[in-house]
């Protein structure tokens, strides 16, 4: 039985010691200060130790060459995807770059191939963001030569794209301006209008309701026949008066909304198209700032 001390600080020793599986029978003294710590020193063992090691070389192997095998069908499928997009079967080519990313998903290019099918290589991005998770993967795996080659490629398309809906967005904003502008003065006046026969209608109701109100409880103090038929009288004036006083309600409601929306930027259709084509614009120019990172 081998022993051999280590230093533990300035309190004490670490002592190890080797142990037969005789030795390992038999109860080991008890020393004073001292930490000791048993190692198994006997035949089986070490060959159990050896063949746990050699089961976990085995393993570690049979992974690598897995994904080897995979990196390869990786390869296979993105060629066959690369070609399928350049002839223009775009969901084929989807499937493809899909299943390649699948077998490696370290690879960037995969992931780059589903981008370009959704955008239609760049030029149209209404479903760029069904893709949101693969366009992340591609530009945070890709490398920086590749992000500059691909910059040559797509930036200055991309930045023609992008003046191109700036323009376009500023000529709808300004069409948008003009016709509220134009509007203006008619709404006023229709919301005008719709005040005064509200006013009209309201002031009606409340007159014949309060009316109605006032006979019935003096019919209660003073029986008379005439009260009686004042009060039936007022009481169906005030609830024909509601229908004119509901439908002049509408009319001031819808009167408000139409004021409302000429004082309010991009609240006609070019406004909405301008709004639409500005947001485009800032994706497009998002999409720049990545390239060129």
């Amino acid at each position: 039985m081998e022993e051999r001390n280590l230093e533990l600080d300035d309190d004490g020793k670490v002592k190890l010691r080797k142990r037969t599986e005789e030795d390992l029978a038999k109860e080991a003294p008890e020393a004073e200060e001292e930490i000791v710590l048993d190692i198994p020193d006997f035949e089986g063992f070490q060959e159990e130790e050896a063949a746990e090691e050699e089961k976990a070389v085995q393993a570690l192997h049979a992974r690598e060459a897995e994904q080897e095998k995979k990196k390869e069908r990786a390869a296979r499928l993105l060629g066959e995807a690369d070609k399928l997009f350049e002839e223009g079967d775009v969901y084929a080519a989807g499937e493809k770059y899909l299943d390649s990313a699948a077998q490696n998903r370290a690879d960037w290019r995969a992931w780059f191939g589903v981008v370009r099918v959704q955008t239609k290589d760049f030029t149209d991005f209404s479903e760029i963001y069904d893709c949101e998770a693969a366009y992340d993967a591609a530009f945070r795996r890709m490398g920086k030569q590749e992000r500059a080659a691909l910059a040559e490629r797509y930036v200055p398309s991309l930045q023609a794209h992008a003046e191109k809906l700036r323009a376009e967005s500023e000529e709808l904003f300004r069409e948008d301006a003009r016709l509220r502008e134009e509007r203006a003065p008619a709404a006023k006046k229709a919301f005008s209008a719709a005040v005064k026969w509200f006013a009209v209608s309201a002031a009606a109701l409340l007159a014949f309701l309060v009316a109605a109100i006032v006979l019935w409880c003096s019919i209660s103090a003073v029986w008379d026949g005439n009260y009686l038929i004042g009060a039936a009288v007022c009481t169906g004036a005030a609830v024909l008066a509601v229908i004119p006083a509901a439908l002049t309600a509408r009319r001031l409601a819808q009167a408000g909304a139409q004021r409302r929306m000429c004082a309010r930027p991009s609240s006609t259709e070019a406004g909405k198209r301008a709004e639409a084509l500005s947001e485009e614009e800032e994706l497009v120019r998002s999409v720049i700032e990545d390239f060129c990172r």
